[in-house]
């Protein structure tokens, strides 16, 4: 996919070096020279301009994105100017940044209804880790729905996995299974293999290293992580 990403604070380069690394196209663009030359190596290309200036931005080959992501979030002034320019070329694809409840309101206004608030989820991510300790991730699908990778307890090591026991007893259902390859190094996005369900029959044995990814109520991950 095509991408134009506009910032390259924190939020917008990290977006632009992921998707970068993904084998996507990105152009990042910012106004600031130092930014965009401290990137061009990671991103697959960065432009300087500003992109609240009409001549400029119709520079950008927005016709040829599969997506234009306005990733300013500190330069509210900046952030509106640019989404309303990009609605008044007829960008159809348009992901705005919002950090406020008024920011929204004002993108909503302008016709941007795909908006992201990046300190936001983050935080709400990192609060659910925090109140169901013990898991390596979590992600919520409502207030009470979760997925969560969950290390395993002592007590499930070399025994083979019941995936209907799981459910039976303990209502929640295995998503997937990472297990450390042990052959690169820790934390690398290679580091681990997937194991859908599917794959994960009554003669599977579990290792020390594996991660269940299961999904269910939060009180019933917390009592499987409590061994009840």
């Amino acid at each position: 996919m095509n991408f134009v990403i506009i910032g390259l604070g924190n939020f917008g380069a990290s977006l632009a070096k992921m998707l970068s690394s993904m084998g996507h196209e990105v152009i990042g663009v910012d106004r600031d020279i130092s930014k965009v030359e401290f990137y061009k190596d990671r991103i697959s290309q960065t432009i300087c301009l500003d992109a609240s200036d009409i001549h400029a931005i119709r520079a950008l080959p927005l016709t040829d994105a599969d997506m234009v992501i306005v990733a300013i979030g500190h330069d509210f002034g900046s952030s509106v100017m640019i989404n309303a320019l990009l609605r008044k070329m007829n960008v159809k694809n348009i992901y705005g940044r919002e950090t406020s409840s008024i920011h929204i309101t004002v993108m909503n206004a302008l016709g941007i209804e795909k908006t992201i608030n990046p300190e936001f989820n983050s935080a709400l991510m990192f609060a659910e880790k925090l109140v169901i300790q013990g898991v390596k991730n979590i992600y919520p699908l409502s207030r009470e729905i979760k997925i969560a990778e969950i290390p395993l307890s002592p007590d499930l090591v070399g025994q083979p996995l019941d995936a209907n026991r799981l459910a039976e007893k303990n209502h929640l259902e295995i998503i997937a299974l990472k297990r450390a390859s042990g052959q690169t190094p820790a934390g690398s996005e290679d580091a681990c293999r997937i194991f859908l369900p599917r794959q994960l029959t009554d003669k599977f044995i579990l290792h020390a290293s594996d991660i269940l990814v299961v999904m269910g109520n939060k009180d019933d991950i917390l009592d499987f992580m409590k061994g009840k």
